[in-house]
């Protein structure tokens, strides 16, 4: 039933875009030629972990550092959950019992964010670069936060680093490709293309790229989602899943950037289809919806 849903569901987005131009118009697919996962749902073992925090918070009352831990634990399960609220929370409290805990601050920025919070998000990830300099994380998480404030160089002096730490991501390569476009949208394809050109590993997500330097089009991406997958393997469902959100993600924001916002639109809602909340993707996809929204 769940996968039926998923089709029901990706077929009607589709379907609704059939009068846009491309190949995610045009090229509509039966249900049976579509790529689906089954959505993500929360295991059993997830709830009951769930509760155990709780009573392990109330065990540690008269430890602090060890509430703050138990209650941003529960917090990352929350966020896998998708219940950001109680997440939000969580990591809320966490840093009221220890104003130093590192890893809260990231989420928090996450959050802040993809509610355009930015300044609450600002504070957050300076924080991270002063208690921790050598986080890894910290530069990319405030640069996309800089690219969605409209801070484009900023940005791209925080996302120049992180791709630098790690010029074989190709998700740190999209990344600063999106404030380079807003920058100068010709250089910024010389530079993605370049980037593109240097990579040395075979990660599959460098396909998506590969659209944005037009080396493939979108059709072919399509076309490449089951590559490398073993339809038999007992991860194949939530390995398909990541790679789904991940990809109509970057789609919806090469849609936006070709200025064909319903196809966006569609992209972004798909990528959410997945469940897949721990994904950075999921957070941002409802932001870009947000935006799309905004701008009708």
């Amino acid at each position: 039933m769940k996968r039926c849903l998923s089709l029901f569901i990706s077929v009607a987005l589709l379907s609704g875009c059939s009068a846009l131009s491309g190949p995610f118009s045009a090229d509509i697919r039966t249900p049976s030629e579509l790529v689906l996962a089954e959505p993500l749902q929360v295991n059993y073992q997830t709830e009951i972990m769930l509760m155990r925090y709780s009573q392990l918070i109330l065990d540690a009352k008269d430890d602090r550092s060890r509430q703050a831990r138990y209650f941003y634990e529960r917090g990352v399960l929350a966020d896998r959950m998708g219940l950001r609220s109680l997440a939000h929370a969580d990591f809320q409290r966490s840093l009221t019992l220890q104003p130093d805990f590192v890893p809260a601050y990231n989420f928090i920025g996450l959050y802040m964010t993809q509610t355009e919070q930015f300044d609450e998000a600002f504070d957050a990830y300076d924080s991270i670069a002063q208690l921790d300099p050598d986080n890894n994380f910290v530069l990319l998480n405030r640069g996309i936060a800089l690219y969605y404030g409209e801070r484009y160089a900023l940005a791209i002096d925080d996302l120049v680093s992180a791709y630098n730490e790690a010029p074989n991501d190709p998700f740190r390569t999209l990344w600063l490709y999106y404030p380079e476009y807003q920058v100068n949208a010709d250089d910024a394809l010389k530079s993605v293309q370049g980037r593109y050109d240097q990579h040395i590993d075979d990660v599959w997500s460098w396909n998506i790229v590969a659209l944005y330097t037009q080396v493939i089009n979108e059709t072919e991406l399509l076309d490449k989602l089951l590559d490398g997958l073993d339809e038999n393997g007992p991860s194949y469902n939530k390995i398909l899943a990541h790679r789904l959100t991940e990809t109509y993600f970057y789609l919806g924001k090469y849609k936006v950037l070709m200025n064909d916002d319903r196809a966006a639109a569609s992209y972004f809602k798909l990528a959410l289809s997945n469940n897949v909340y721990e994904f950075i993707e999921h957070g941002y996809a409802r932001l870009e919806l947000l935006r799309l929204a905004n701008n009708s």
